[in-house]
């Protein structure tokens, strides 16, 4: 059995975005990401300087990949990428080495 992989996005909002309002549409997406085949877990977290990145983790990069490609064209996620500044968006796979769970 492989690891789990890491996706990683890293990006910013789109200036005059409200972080109530972008936090909103990520939660929408919520749904759609917990259904996609292979999910485990997902975190959103931001930095000091403004950039956002979405943690999640897959069970296999088969599983990142199909999710990934069906996130673009979902109507559930559309809200979410119109607060997302494009040029901004940089997106990585990993693999893993330990999953390490909380009790």
């Amino acid at each position: 059995m492989s690891n789990p992989i890491a996706e990683l996005v890293t990006f910013r909002l789109i200036p005059g975005t409200e972080r109530a309002t972008f936090l909103a549409a990520a939660a929408k997406t919520e749904a759609f990401v917990a259904n996609a085949g292979g999910f485990l877990t997902r975190t959103l977290s931001e930095a000091d300087d403004g950039t956002w990145t979405d943690h999640v983790l897959w069970t296999d990069m088969a599983a990142a990949k199909s999710a990934g490609e069906a996130f673009m064209g979902s109507p559930d996620t559309q809200d979410l990428m119109a607060l997302i500044d494009p040029a901004s968006v940089s997106m990585s796979h990993q693999a893993t080495g330990l999953v390490m769970r909380s009790a």
